[in-house]
């Protein structure tokens, strides 16, 4: 099969083609079954859905506080839990637990279109998909992280391009289901310390089809005592969901 290409439109009216590149260094990540949900709309709405009980917005929460079945790091925003879960990803010293939040539209064009067909892959008004994913230390272990703590790469099993998919980058939408694309308090500075149990929540979103098989790819990097990324630590594991 032939794979298309996505270009990057700049801010500056330039187009680049997108690639993936393939992340080096040892993976420590284990792949577990996820719990996906084989329901699903008909077709993704326009309209915003049931959206999250409001994330604070500013970090009031102390050390080692709980939210719901969370016990959040005290560097880290509090947890939401709203939306239906669609499975969990085991690595071998931290789990995610996968929450559909909610759709909306996408608030402007991305910066993604097809290379052959000039087509935006997510134009203004196009549905999007919110996802939280929670992270919990289960191992004995302190983990230091940086101020990327982990990193999400969601993509549908079909999806034929070989760039990312699609999102939108306002933070409005964010802010509007009570989500975080960052999870750490302000002014917090690194490294952030996620303890044996301890929690934190980070969202994304991309462009949004009900039904959708997903393979979700998590990433850890731990950070060293010089401050830089341990890569021969980096931790890598995956799963399979479908949208509801």
């Amino acid at each position: 099969m032939r794979l298309n290409y996505v270009m990057k439109i700049s801010g500056i009216a330039a187009a680049g083609l997108l690639a993936l590149t393939a992340c080096g260094g040892t993976t420590a990540g284990s792949t577990t079954g996820s719990e996906p949900s084989s329901s699903s709309s008909a077709a993704a709405s326009p309209s915003a859905s049931a959206s999250a009980s409001p994330l604070a917005s500013t970090s009031s929460e102390g050390a080692g506080t709980s939210s719901g079945s969370y016990k959040v790091a005290a560097w880290a925003l509090p947890i939401s839990e709203a939306g239906d879960k669609l499975g969990t990803i085991k690595g071998d010293s931290f789990s995610v637990d996968v929450y559909q939040v909610a759709t909306d539209v996408a608030s402007k064009d991305s910066m993604f279109v097809d290379k052959e067909t000039k087509e935006n892959l997510l134009k203004k008004g196009d549905p999007v998909v919110y996802l939280n994913y929670v992270v919990t230390n289960t191992s004995s272990a302190d983990i230091p992280l940086s101020h990327s703590l982990i990193t999400p790469n969601a993509k549908y099993t079909d999806w034929k391009y070989l760039g990312g998919m699609p999102s939108d980058s306002s933070s409005d939408g964010y802010k509007k289901h009570g989500l975080s694309s960052s999870g750490v308090k302000l002014k917090e500075k690194d490294p952030f310390v996620l303890k044996p149990g301890e929690s934190f929540n980070i969202a994304e979103n991309f462009a949004y089809t009900a039904g959708k098989e997903t393979e979700i790819k998590v990433t850890m990097t731990p950070q060293d005592a010089a401050g830089d990324l341990d890569h021969d630590k980096k931790e890598t594991a995956e799963t399979t969901v479908t949208l509801k």
